[in-house]
């Protein structure tokens, strides 16, 4: 076990590595370190089920959440807290999980809802250890949880929402569905060529975005294939993705993607890149997608991810109808994308989603399929 401090903005975590390190031992020393002694467990009765059966610990348990959790879901978990009397978080499974149990500590924190909306939060002791589940979101590096109101995303972003621990047990991922294998791992992907790209990048955020990029590339279709090394690797992508994002944060595919999975219903990975290809692609031959090309060894790598998509089974069938696409468009503010490295309109959005969505034709599934095995190979 041992403490790092990255990005240059003074947010230390507590990290355990390794396969089997989820463990009575380990979790007991991290509650030691953090002074909880009545943690509350936020994830799914599965996930506490295999949680209790590795650690032997059993403790109170909130998992009235959704995959795409609403503040209101977090509001009954911090009631559950208060009425448990709970001094610490731990969280388990994908973003969803570790979302909420940031918005929990928002919550908890927090004088009123208002000062959670607008992020005004003290910086008070409230320990969370996140353990991801999945391999994809990184959200146990970051100070940031997307929960809903009314429908509406909302952001809350504070450095006192960063998990003050983290387990890295690539065993968590033995028992995922494929499908979300596939999703997860494009979420990682997708983010880290975001933070590559990002007008907010900075030399180390850019360290960590390339190694997400090619911890994805290199190991995807062994971690598919089930191998345990690979998954280790996928793991680790997928938390370099989350240092990037508390320096760098997203761009237009992620701004793009809350929609389509609220909408449409492709989980949030397979969501975000369906268009990250097309905005590829729309910035030609700029410098950073000549660095990126560079970078993943290819000389279009719009097409290299297209491939992707093909040979994982992740491309549309169909096309949206119009109301769905100008609701789409709609759900964007242009006004927010000043982090993306070129300047989109609505109308500039909307050809984007009608690209993603476009129907590929067998023969050129198959094509672009090929693309990806002989780059992957």
């Amino acid at each position: 076990m041992g403490k790092i401090t990255e990005g240059g903005r003074n947010m230390q975590q507590l990290i355990i590595r390794g396969r089997g390190s989820l463990n009575g031992r380990n979790i007991d020393a991290l509650l030691a370190e953090l002074a909880v002694q009545r943690p509350l467990l936020v994830c799914s009765q599965r996930a506490a089920a295999d949680f209790n059966a590795r650690t032997g610990m059993t403790m109170p348990c909130f998992s009235g959440f959704h995959p795409n959790p609403d503040l209101s879901d977090a509001t009954a978990g911090a009631d559950m807290y208060r009425k448990m009397g709970c001094d610490g978080l731990i969280s388990v499974g994908g973003g969803s999980a570790m979302d909420t149990a940031k918005a929990v500590k928002a919550l908890l924190l927090a004088e009123n809802m208002d000062d959670v909306r607008i992020g005004r939060l003290p910086v008070g002791k409230l320990p969370h250890i996140a353990i991801p589940g999945t391999a994809g979101t990184g959200a146990e590096a970051t100070p940031i949880a997307v929960v809903y109101e009314n429908n509406e995303k909302l952001s809350l972003d504070h450095p006192t929402l960063l998990p003050e621990a983290i387990v890295l047990d690539g065993s968590l991922l033995n028992t995922l569905p494929l499908y979300h294998k596939k999703a997860c791992a494009l979420d990682a992907l997708c983010q880290g060529i975001e933070f590559y790209w990002a007008v907010k990048r900075t030399e180390d955020s850019r360290i960590h975005a390339e190694r997400a990029i090619l911890g994805v590339l290199r190991n995807l279709e062994d971690y598919l294939a089930g191998r345990a090394a690979a998954a280790d690797a996928v793991l680790e992508a997928a938390y370099e993705s989350g240092c990037a994002i508390r320096i760098s944060r997203t761009t237009a595919a992620h701004a793009m993607s809350y929609q389509i999975t609220k909408r449409i219903g492709p989980a949030h990975g397979q969501a975000c890149m369906l268009t990250l290809p097309h905005l590829w692609r729309r910035m030609g031959e700029a410098p950073v997608i000549n660095a990126l090309n560079a970078l993943i060894g290819t000389t279009d790598g719009s097409e290299l991810l297209l491939g992707l998509l093909a040979a994982t089974d992740m491309l549309p069938d169909a096309m949206p109808d119009d109301d769905t696409l100008d609701a789409l468009t709609a759900s964007v503010n242009v006004q927010r994308l000043g982090n993306h490295p070129q300047k989109l309109t609505a109308e500039d959005l909307r050809a984007v989603y009608v690209k993603a969505f476009t129907p590929i034709e067998e023969k050129e599934r198959a094509r672009l399929t090929g693309i990806w095995r002989a780059y992957a190979g």
